[in-house]
């Protein structure tokens, strides 16, 4: 891949991962310590995790790497790499994980807004939530694809597993609904249709289109009962970054060691299985130690520096109005109010 290509192409990864981690904090920081935190996260966090991943660096597969440590190397022509080679075809590691832990860190430690469990946490237009949901899912295709590097069959099995896994997550996160509300909600079915692109996006090349299905049911149950936790242990996550990309991406990351074709424990990999599934654990859990400690020290910082909340009357008030000077939708009391003020 010509090299400016493949720059635009990991420039596109690191955007994703910045916008999952704003979904945390929505409505209660400032625009400009969001912007500083985003150039210095990304230097600081995402890019040497791209590099410990994809780089040759210790999460990935070169002789220097924590699988060669472990399971020991062999040579590829004149090039020493590890016996194990970890799996994380499109970033499960580098975006998901990496993103959803620093969303957790980060609403810990800015706090809840004033709605938090106050006011029904319920989005404004669901129509537009599933055109959204829709455009992730077509969008995808061309993220999971993309990290083919090739306009052929592995391209198009990656794109083949991707639409499977999502329709398996999908009704997982349905079913589970239907058990525990009684109910499927169309913002339920949308949920679900992220959490399966979380899931799949690390094993998109390594797994079959059945086991990318049992990847993806697993997946939607499981993002659809994390979701619940900020309620549980109080903290805001005010787009469920923690559920469908920290608990969707630990899990996506961990079902290589067990359904990669004829590597994963239960697909034919023997002792080697067990030993990817090892080192699927480690990466996944490296991945989220490191990121949550950098994310955690960047976070202080601005903290103490410039600091992250508005004021409680703007974030009543609403940010768009207070600090941006504008609404998402204006209505004939909004232009009422802005006349007498």
């Amino acid at each position: 891949m010509p090299n400016a290509v493949n720059v635009l192409f990991q420039m596109t990864f690191a955007m994703i991962a910045t916008a999952i981690i704003s979904g945390s904090l929505a409505n209660r920081v400032k625009i400009h310590t969001w912007l500083i935190f985003t150039a210095v996260w990304v230097v600081l966090v995402y890019a040497p995790m791209a590099h410990m991943v994809w780089g040759g660096g210790l999460l990935g597969e070169g002789a220097n790497s924590l699988s060669a440590w472990l399971f020991g190397t062999h040579m590829e022509g004149a090039e020493a790499v590890a016996n194990i080679a970890p799996i994380d075809f499109a970033g499960g590691t580098v975006i998901h994980i990496n993103a959803g832990v620093a969303g957790l860190v980060l609403a810990l430690i800015i706090g809840k807004s004033q709605s938090f469990m106050k006011e029904p946490d319920t989005p404004h237009n669901l129509p537009l939530v599933m055109l959204g949901a829709a455009l992730l899912w077509f969008g995808w295709f061309g993220f999971n694809g993309g990290s083919a590097m090739a306009a052929d069959g592995s391209a198009a099995l990656v794109c083949l597993n991707t639409c499977v896994a999502v329709c398996a997550a999908m009704l997982g996160w349905m079913v589970s609904e239907r058990i525990r509300t009684g109910y499927v909600t169309s913002l339920g079915t949308a949920s679900g249709v992220v959490a399966g692109l979380v899931v799949i996006t690390p094993g998109a090349g390594d797994m079959s289109p059945l086991t990318s299905m049992l990847a993806g049911v697993v997946g939607g149950v499981l993002a659809s009962y994390s979701i619940s936790l900020k309620y549980r242990l109080g903290f805001d996550d005010s787009l469920d970054v923690v559920g469908l990309h920290l608990a969707a991406g630990l899990w996506g990351t961990i079902a290589p060691g067990l359904f990669a074709s004829g590597r994963g424990l239960l697909t034919g990999g023997g002792v080697d299985g067990a030993k990817l599934l090892v080192v699927q654990v480690l990466i996944a859990v490296i991945a989220a130690v490191f990121g949550a400690v950098l994310t955690a020290v960047i976070a202080l910082l601005l903290k103490h520096t410039l600091g992250w909340r508005i004021s409680a009357e703007e974030e009543n008030a609403g940010i768009d109005v207070t600090h941006h000077r504008e609404r998402a939708y204006h209505t004939v009391a909004d232009e009422a109010v802005a006349q007498r003020e």
